[in-house]
């Protein structure tokens, strides 16, 4: 790991930490293993080994979930995180309910969602 790779992280981590205002725990990718209990939750995992920046942890219950899984309905909360993540390139992506990757967005993917939010929107 490259000591931009470190200090990306540790950007991610203060920017969730100042949202939360809770200890959360969090996994550099190639240190988290869980066991899969399908092929795709396999496929997930394999994805986020090798493009996540951050995984995060986040059982029911835990002070980060209502952060990062919709299942907990406090959609504010999600918003407020996405946002403060997107303000540094970074944006989180709710995996299986108790887990998250927190991914770099690429200026390419930006520009194109932009482009076809601009393009749903229109045809409203």
């Amino acid at each position: 790991m490259t000591n931009a790779q470190l200090q990306r992280m540790a950007q991610a981590a203060a920017v969730i930490s100042r949202v939360v205002g809770h200890d959360f725990r969090c996994y550099p990718p190639e240190a988290w293993n869980p066991q899969p209990a399908t092929a795709i939750q396999q496929q997930m995992q394999d994805r986020a080994r090798t493009t996540a920046l951050l995984i995060l942890h986040h059982d029911r219950g835990e002070p980060l979930c209502p952060y990062v899984n919709y299942d907990c309905c406090e959609s504010q909360k999600i918003e407020a995180l996405s946002d403060a993540l997107s303000e540094v390139g970074l944006m989180v992506e709710d995996q299986t309910g108790w887990w998250s990757g927190v991914y770099e967005v690429s200026k390419e993917a930006a520009h194109v969602d932009s482009a076809n939010e601009d393009k749903v929107l229109g045809d409203v």
